[in-house]
């Protein structure tokens, strides 16, 4: 799928990758140097030009899938990839589709960097796939949620706290992060690049949510 960028390595792809957790943790200055050096599109291509293994958990469902859903030099693996659909279809209303292949890519990259940080790789989604009625019902859920289209997850990793899970996202530069701190998850799309934030406030008796917006887009979740 992905074609191999000239002139970078194998070990340098992992390193850069290795070199994001470093980036996350002392701040932009550190993450835009990375970015010169080898900028995420290409390390997209490259971490991608292999076999692609996930390993996804349901909780609501009680499922945990294991798949390769990519196999390098032969191309995308069906059965993998049906694994990939139903692991992330809409649990509630019972609702499979063919989910965005990106999102599958764009999980995998979070697992692989994750497992070369040796981090906690287990990913826990909490939403995939939602019908149109499944939306409709939820309070704050925008009308054409990039869930209804099979590209967006909600998604919590034991052991990795949702600002740097979200970092880690953001800096990828894949799509769409949504930061969720007083649920515990971020949201992740392969839309356009945004990022917004939602926090919790919290007076005697009442709890208010406020949206911080970073890019001003129009729809989010």
């Amino acid at each position: 799928m992905a074609a191999s960028s000239p002139g970078i390595s194998r070990r340098q792809v992992l390193k850069a990758f290795a070199a994001f957790g470093a980036a996350l943790i002392a701040g932009d200055a550190l993450a835009s140097r990375i970015e010169v050096t080898l900028r995420p599109r290409n390390l997209h291509a490259r971490m991608l030009n292999r076999d692609r293994h996930l390993r996804l958990e349901r909780p609501a469902a009680g499922e945990v899938a294991t798949f390769c859903y990519f196999r390098k030099g032969k191309g995308w693996d069906l059965e993998g990839y049906r694994q990939g659909c139903r692991i992330l279809r809409d649990v509630k209303y019972k609702s499979t589709v063919k989910i965005n292949v990106k999102l599958l890519d764009l999980l995998f990259l979070i697992q692989a960097w994750l497992r070369i940080n040796k981090l906690p790789t287990r990913i826990l989604v909490s939403s995939g796939y939602r019908t149109p009625q499944h939306n409709a019902t939820l309070e704050g859920a925008a009308r054409q949620s990039l869930h209804i289209r099979g590209m967006a997850a909600d998604i919590r990793i034991p052991g990795v706290s949702v600002e740097r899970l979200g970092r880690l996202v953001r800096a990828l530069g894949a799509g769409g992060v949504g930061f969720y701190p007083s649920k515990g998850f971020i949201h992740v799309d392969v839309g356009r690049v945004r990022t917004w934030r939602v926090a919790a406030l919290v007076e005697p008796g009442q709890e208010e949510w406020a949206l911080a917006v970073l890019d001003q887009g129009e729809h989010f979740a």
